[in-house]
């Protein structure tokens, strides 16, 4: 058995939280039907035309999340365009084409923020200065490999990378 010095229970969901986020989810439809039934005229109708339930949601209402999920997005349009209660003006259709303009699971419609790039990894990395190449130390650096190391490509005895930086920079230093 593990012995710790916690008791691993009290880390766990609180059941009072959940039953307070319930309330508080109630409490949020309860605000939004309130405002519905306070719209003027036609919209307000217009909205009650569209929470009666057609035979599609009907059979929308017995299936797991899961499965309406993995429904085509092809059927979820035909839903849409085939029910006759649902009625798309002008304003709707700009908002349903804007890419930063959501649906949240309450319903309400929000627009995203510009996210920050701050942290983008381009931003996080140092950049690095392109150094001017050097063609003498180039051809240092070819002239040591061809003395450090053996056809096949590997090292001859005694040397390693190391050393053969050490002796191009001799090389270069010769050079000047």
């Amino acid at each position: 058995m593990v012995e710790r010095s916690f008791d691993p229970s009290e880390f766990g969901p609180d059941p009072a939280d959940r039953r307070r986020e319930a309330q508080r989810a109630q409490q949020r439809e309860q605000m939004i039907d309130d405002a519905r039934r306070e719209l003027p005229g036609r919209d307000r109708e217009r909205r009650e035309i569209a929470t009666i339930p057609s035979p599609a949601r009907l059979d929308r209402a017995g299936m797991s999340r899961f499965q309406q999920a993995s429904r085509s997005s092809v059927d979820r349009l035909a839903e849409v365009v085939n029910d006759p209660t649902v009625v798309v003006d002008a304003k709707m259709m700009r908002t349903i084409n804007d890419p930063n303009m959501v649906m949240l699971s309450t319903g309400e419609v929000a627009r995203l923020e510009p996210r920050s790039r701050q942290f983008a990894r381009e931003n996080l990395l140092p950049r690095k200065t392109k150094r001017k190449k050097n063609p003498k130390l180039a051809r240092a650096m070819k002239e040591a490999n061809a003395r450090g190391r053996k056809k096949n490509g590997g090292f001859k005895k005694g040397y390693d990378q190391a050393r053969i930086a050490r002796l191009a920079q001799k090389i270069l230093k010769r050079m000047k």
